[in-house]
């Protein structure tokens, strides 16, 4: 048997880009599925208030199951998709303001040059 510490798959997956890429698509899976709770929510409110007639539209239609299955879908493809670039876009990391130093800056000022 080969030891786990010098195994190479091992220290692979145990990695710092490997530890990273988990994290960001935990990251992903976690914001796509707020919006998928919101898509949920909304559809099920729009189904019960009968906004616009919908509901009883999609009832009288024999193909009830299918239309109810698009109406999530896209509901969900439309709000995952909001939930997870809100999420990209207040990851934070950087400032309007002048006197924010990003890495750049810090490495042209500690004499490491690019």
């Amino acid at each position: 048997m080969t030891d786990q510490n010098h195994d190479p798959h091992h220290e692979a997956r145990n990695s710092q880009a490997a530890r990273e890429a988990r994290s960001i698509v935990k990251f992903m899976i976690e914001h796509t599925a707020y919006g998928g709770f919101g898509a949920l929510v909304f559809g099920a409110l729009v189904l019960f208030f009968d906004i616009g007639g919908i509901y009883t539209l999609a009832m009288s239609s024999r193909d009830a199951p299918i239309f109810i299955f698009l109406l999530f879908f896209g509901l969900f493809v439309t709000f995952g998709g909001i939930s997870l670039g809100i999420g990209i876009m207040t990851m934070g990391g950087f400032s309007d303001d002048d006197r924010y130093r990003d890495e750049r800056t810090r490495n042209r000022n500690s004499g490491d040059r690019y």
